[in-house]
């Protein structure tokens, strides 16, 4: 084996050094002869080479993001703001009519029913007879109590209204006169829970009436 019994020499070291700096610099400009400035684009990267972790902080800006590339997603919960109310929309369709309802047994209490009654004739002595009858439409859970209002009287306190707008306090029925000619006024009679019937006499012969409006309140 051969060793080496002398150090190199100043002029050796020197060479040597001298020697791999050329040697470094031929390799650098060998890759910047492959690799010029500017000369990587998209297509010289592949997939998923750039990872989260070689993007300098605050690197991305406006600038570089397209526009309306972002989804709601991207951003954390709470970024986003909430824009302000769209305008109403349109009126929905009509929905389906509904199944009737049920029918009343008994009229409820407290509900009023109102209608009107004419009646009269001619007669040809005193004591002529006209008669009508008022139907409630709904049954009343009892028969009413009867109150005929005549024209020019006041009315009891369970007929709170008048002829133009008939009123009856609950279980009451109120009949309320508004003309009559040749009669002294009327009667009601045969009154139950589906109605009554008005009578008139006449005073004298000759034509006679009277007609008004009646109001009835369940009990």
């Amino acid at each position: 084996m051969i060793r080496w019994t002398r150090r190199p020499s100043p002029a050796m070291v020197v060479a040597c050094l001298a020697l791999l700096l050329a040697l470094g610099g031929t390799s650098v400009a060998a890759v910047s002869q492959l690799v010029p400035r500017n000369s990587v684009g998209t297509a010289q990267l592949r997939n998923n080479a750039v990872a989260t972790a070689k993007i300098r902080n605050n690197a991305i800006t406006s600038a570089k993001v397209r526009n309306r590339s972002l989804l709601a997603v991207d951003f954390a919960v709470g970024q986003i703001p909430a824009g302000p109310a769209g305008p109403a929309g349109a009126p929905g369709a009509a929905g389906a009519t509904g199944p009737a309802g049920p029918f009343p047994d008994a009229l409820p209490s407290g509900r009023t029913i109102r209608g009107a009654y004419n009646m009269g004739g001619t007669s040809a002595a005193a004591g002529g007879l006209a008669n009508t009858s008022v139907s409630f439409i709904y049954a009343l859970a009892a028969a009413p109590t009867v109150f005929f209002v005549r024209q020019g009287t006041a009315a009891p306190t369970q007929c709170p209204g008048n002829a133009t707008f008939p009123q009856a306090t609950a279980g009451n029925l109120c009949v309320y006169e508004t003309q009559r000619l040749n009669t002294a006024g009327g009667l009601v009679n045969e009154v139950n829970r589906s109605g009554a019937t008005i009578f008139i006499n006449s005073t004298a012969a000759g034509g006679f009436f009277s007609f008004g409006t009646w109001a009835v309140t369940g009990a």
